[in-house]
């Protein structure tokens, strides 16, 4: 009775292991400690309490195991966050795995039979600890990683995890149930065990090779183009120049004709060129920094267009230790992003707040957008514009942080000059 039951317990700690290290948890991890930790003591409990005043072993079974199994799936999906059909696969994957280690538990106590309480103890314990260090430090990791490329398509994922629990169930019960290892299907179980534990870091591992390929092209395509719009601002900015120093010519000649009196043309003449002569959108001086300013003055634009007020405090020299091409990726998808959220929301005043500081060894940069009150923001969910973002901030060993709370995006940078 003690034996069934210190193993038990050391079941019910597996599954909250399982539970609370797979996934992102809704709460703080003491809240979810106490969730846990009492799931186990009143599922202890109840298993004595069956012991002693069940006899009937579908009784206990139905108390021990099915509740035991439906209050593990209540509580892990109560207690974590994130896209429902992820959080289903990682709970099938460790249900798979757990089945084929207890089948092979069952095996080893049926060939050993002569094996002391403290000895099956102790083996249950090495066999649960080896599957979850598998299962968390292993196949976890590279599934996470897995979700963040891909958005859709965890539904056929989940057939599968349900094909190879129904897989595995029938080659440990049929032809006959597996209790020891001279059963005539062990060799198939094995195999089958063996093969679906191992499938999933090589799916995983090419998913995440693949997507990190596509990801690559995608980030660089991405920043062609803003280079590309940048540059060509750059040249319209100098276009810009030339046609005022051209200006400054054609004034001259209308002052010869105001010295011969024409006074008719040269009234015309100067009421065009004051027209004209408007500070031109992309001359917006915000830092002496140029590469700086025309981003800035690109995207301010947009975002005006767009009916959002934009405040701007952009402190940078004419020269940084930061490739031009850096500060593009960083400040536009910045920029770009905040402008993207601020279309998605209604009934509110739309607002991006700039700050950009240098340091004598520091580009300090700060954005706040207004967003959905109710946006969720975590790593799963990062673009393509913010993975380039930090991509480009780790190059000058920076630090990163996004944040969204109360209807406000946050996004800060810290890059070395040094």
């Amino acid at each position: 009775m003690v034996i069934t039951i210190i193993e038990f317990i050391l079941l019910l700690i597996a599954h909250a292991a399982a539970g609370i290290y797979s996934a992102n948890l809704k709460y703080s991890k003491k809240t979810t400690y106490i969730i846990w930790g009492a799931w186990i003591v009143l599922q202890t409990g109840l298993l004595g309490y069956t012991e002693f005043v069940f006899t009937n072993w579908v009784l206990q079974f139905f108390a021990g195991f099915i509740l035991s199994l439906i209050g593990q799936y209540v509580i892990f999906f109560a207690t974590t966050k994130g896209k429902l059909a992820h959080r289903v696969f990682i709970l099938l994957t460790y249900s798979i795995f757990f089945c084929i280690v207890m089948t092979v538990f069952t095996m080893l106590k049926g060939s050993f039979g002569q094996l002391s309480p403290i000895v099956t103890v102790v083996i249950h314990a090495i066999m649960l600890f080896a599957m979850l260090t598998y299962f968390l430090h292993y196949v976890c990791p590279l599934c996470r990683n897995a979700a963040k490329n891909i958005t859709a398509g965890w539904s056929p994922l989940i057939f599968v995890n349900i094909v190879f629990m129904i897989t595995v169930i029938l080659s440990s019960v049929f032809p006959v149930r597996l209790t020891t290892f001279s059963d005539p299907s062990v060799v198939t179980f094995i195999f089958i065990g063996v093969s679906i534990i191992a499938v999933y870091p090589v799916i995983f591992s090419s998913i995440n090779n693949l997507s990190e390929v596509a990801t690559k092209r995608e980030v660089e395509t991405q920043n062609k183009l803003l280079l590309a719009q940048i540059e060509a601002e750059n040249i319209q900015l100098a276009a810009d120049s030339q046609a005022r120093h051209d200006r400054r010519h054609h004034n001259l000649v209308m002052l010869e004709f105001a010295n011969n009196n024409d006074i008719e043309s040269v009234r015309e003449y100067l009421k065009n060129l004051v027209e004209s002569e408007n500070i031109a959108p992309g001359e917006v001086r915000h830092c002496d920094n140029m590469t700086i300013n025309v981003v800035l003055s690109v995207y301010e634009r947009r975002a005006k267009q767009n009916n959002v007020s934009v405040k701007i405090s952009a402190k940078a020299s004419k020269e940084l230790d930061i490739l031009p091409q850096d500060l593009v990726i960083i400040i536009a998808n910045l920029f770009e992003n905040a402008i993207n959220a601020t279309e998605k929301i209604k009934n509110k005043d739309k607002t991006i707040d700039i700050y950009i500081k240098e340091s004598t060894q520091r580009l300090l940069i700060k954005m706040e957008n207004t967003c959905k009150e109710n946006l969720a923001f975590e790593e799963s969910l990062y673009g393509v514009g913010i993975r380039s973002v930090i991509a480009a901030t780790t190059k000058y060993e920076g630090m990163y942080d996004f944040s969204a709370d109360d209807g406000v995006f946050s996004a800060k940078i810290s890059l070395n000059l040094n």
